[in-house]
C-alpha cells in the first residue's frame, strides 16, 4: 500500500511553493488534480509533472468526499499518491477525515505552519465551536470541558504521548477518537487516527506532535428511549412536584380523558391534533409504567414484551397455521384465546364495567353472541325493540320500572346496531356531533334574521332545523 499526501499550493513570501511539497510531488507515482482547468493542474504542468484529473479516475467534477476517498485508496494500492489543491484547506470537506478512517497508514499534508492549523481546518472542525489549546505539560491541572475541541501541543515523545492518553482516559471513553499531527522532517505533518486507549499505550516516538481530541457530546437519545428517560426524571428526586405526587388511582381519570380527546381528533379528521393526543395517551402509559417500576412491580419493557407476546398468540392466522375466512372469525378466535389466557369460565368475564355504558353494552352483547346466544336474524331483534317500546309505554313515568324498560330498549337497539354491522358508540357520537352543528346553525340563522332564538315558536325552530339539515346535506353532496 502506497502513501497518501495532500499538497496545497500555498506559496511563501517569495512566491515559491514549499520545497518539501515539491519534492513530494516529484516522488509520487500518481498526482491527482480536480480538473485540467484547475489552477493546480497548470502549476503541476509547469513542474513537468504528469497529473490525472477526477475525470481520468472516473469521478465527476463535483464528486462527493466518499467517492474521492475511494478513488485515492484505489490508486494507493499501486503506489504513492498526492492529491493537489489550489490552496488551504486543500480539499472538499470530509476527504481527509475519510482517508484517516479508511487508510491503513497516515495522511501527510503540505505545507502548513502549525499542527493545529491542519487539525482545525483539514479535519472538518466547526470553527464556531469552542477550542481549548493545552500544552501537554499542563494537561494534568487543566480544567476539562468534553464538549469542546481539545488540542494538546508539546507532545515531544512517546512517554509524553502515553501520559496524555492516560489523562484523557479519565474523561473520555477508551474508543473515543483522537488524531495525531506529527511534524515531518523538512515540513508538513503526518496525520494519524487512533483512539484514546491506543494513545495511552503508544510505542512510536512522536516528535513535536499535537493531538486533536474531538468533542465528547453525549447525544440526546432519540425516540422511545428519550421518552423513558424524561418520565424517570420527572418522577425523580429533583423532578416535577405534580408528577411525583401521581398514583395509579389519581391518573385513572386522565387516561380516560386523553383517550376521548384522541377520539375527538379522529372524528374531526385532524391528523396534527390526533398525533398530539396520541402522545398524551402514551404519556399516561409511561407514567403508570414508571410508577410500577418504582414499586418493583413491572416496567415499560414488561408492558411491551407482554403486548408482543399477546399479539402473536391472538393472531394464530398470521403467526401460526390457523386459517380464517373473515374478520368475524378472527374476533371469535380472539375471544376464545382470551378466555383460555384469562382462565375465565364465563364468556362475559373480563369486560370492564367502568366502560361507557353504550360501549359496555356492545361488548357483552358481542361476547354473548360469540357464545351462541343470539337471534337468528335481525327480525328477531326488531321484534324485541318493539316489545320494549310497548313495555315502556305501559310503565309509570318516573318509576324504577320505566328506567329498567328504557335500559332494555337501549340494549335492544345496541343489538340492532351489531346485527347491522354498526358501532353504536360511534354512531351515537357522530349523531351528537351532527346535532350540535345543526343547533348552532339554527342559532346563527335566527341571529342573522334579528331574532332571539329563545323567542321563536317551536314550529319556527323546526323550520330552522330542517334548513340546517338541508344545508348540511348540500355541503356534503348527499
Amino acid at each position: 500500500m502506497g502513501s497518501i499526501a495532500i499538497v496545497g499550493l500555498e506559496l511563501d513570501e517569495s512566491g515559491e511553493l514549499d520545497a518539501a511539497a515539491v519534492e513530494r510531488l516529484r516522488d509520487a507515482d500518481f498526482v491527482v488534480v480536480v480538473s485540467g482547468a484547475h489552477a493546480a493542474a497548470q502549476f503541476v504542468a509547469d513542474l513537468d509533472i504528469d497529473a490525472s484529473t477526477y475525470g481520468d479516475l472516473g469521478l465527476p467534477a463535483e464528486a462527493s468526499a466518499g467517492m474521492i476517498v475511494q478513488a485515492l485508496l484505489g490508486l494507493a494500492e499501486k503506489g504513492d499518491v498526492v492529491l493537489v489543491s489550489g490552496g488551504y484547506p486543500f480539499v472538499r470537506e470530509g476527504v481527509i477525515s475519510g482517508l484517516l478512517t479508511s487508510a491503513g497508514g497516515g495522511v501527510d499534508v503540505f505545507p502548513i505552519a502549525s499542527p493545529y492549523q491542519v487539525l482545525l481546518l483539514a479535519l472538518d472542525v466547526d470553527l464556531t465551536a469552542d477550542v481549548d489549546l493545552v500544552d501537554a505539560g499542563t494537561l494534568l491541572s487543566a480544567a476539562f470541558r468534553r464538549d469542546t475541541h481539545l488540542i494538546v501541543t508539546g507532545v515531544r515523545n512517546s512517554v509524553v504521548a502515553r501520559a496524555v492518553g492516560m489523562r484523557l482516559l479519565e474523561f473520555y471513553a477508551p474508543d473515543h477518537t483522537v488524531v495525531t499531527a506529527e511534524w515531518l522532517d523538512g515540513g508538513g505533518f503526518d496525520l494519524r487516527l487512533m483512539d484514546v486507549e491506543a494513545l495511552s499505550r503508544v510505542e512510536q516516538v512522536l516528535r513535536n506532535t499535537a493531538i486533536y481530541v474531538s468533542p465528547s457530546r453525549i447525544a440526546t437519545p432519540e425516540g422511545f428511549d428519550e421518552l423513558v428517560r424524561i418520565i424517570a426524571v420527572l418522577r425523580g428526586p429533583d423532578g416535577c412536584p405534580w408528577d411525583q405526587e401521581q398514583t395509579h388511582e389519581s391518573l385513572g381519570k386522565h387516561l380516560i380523558e386523553e383517550a376521548y380527546e384522541a377520539l375527538a381528533a379522529i372524528d374531526a379528521n385532524d391528523s396534527t391534533e390526533l398525533a398530539d393526543e396520541l402522545g398524551d395517551v402514551l404519556l399516561q402509559v409511561m407514567l403508570h409504567s414508571q410508577i410500577a417500576a418504582e414499586e418493583d412491580r413491572f416496567t415499560i419493557d414488561d408492558v411491551i414484551s407482554g403486548l408482543i407476546a399477546k399479539m402473536r398468540r391472538r393472531h394464530p392466522h398470521i403467526f401460526g397455521n390457523v386459517r380464517v375466512e373473515d374478520s368475524a372469525q378472527v374476533m371469535r378466535n380472539w375471544d376464545a384465546i382470551k378466555r383460555v389466557e384469562k382462565s375465565r369460565e364465563s364468556a362475559l368475564a373480563g369486560v370492564a364495567p367502568t366502560l361507557p355504558a353504550l360501549m359496555y353494552a356492545q361488548k357483552i352483547s358481542r361476547r354473548a353472541a360469540s357464545a351462541g346466544f343470539d337471534w337468528e336474524d335481525i327480525d328477531g331483534v326488531w321484534a324485541k325493540v318493539h316489545e320494549e317500546i310497548d313495555e315502556i309505554k305501559s310503565a309509570q313515568p318516573g318509576s324504577a320500572e320505566v328506567a329498567d324498560e328504557v335500559g332494555d330498549l337501549l340494549f335492544s337497539v345496541v343489538n340492532v346496531a351489531r346485527k347491522l354491522g354498526v358501532d353504536a358508540e360511534d354512531a351515537l357520537r357522530r349523531m351528537c356531533s351532527r346535532f350540535e352543528r345543526r343547533f348552532e346553525d339554527m342559532e346563527h340563522s335566527a341571529a342573522a334574521g334579528g331574532v332571539n332564538f329563545h323567542d321563536l315558536e317551536l314550529g319556527e325552530m323546526e323550520g330552522l332545523w330542517q334548513q340546517a339539515k338541508n344545508k348540511e346535506s348540500a355541503d356534503s353532496g348527499t
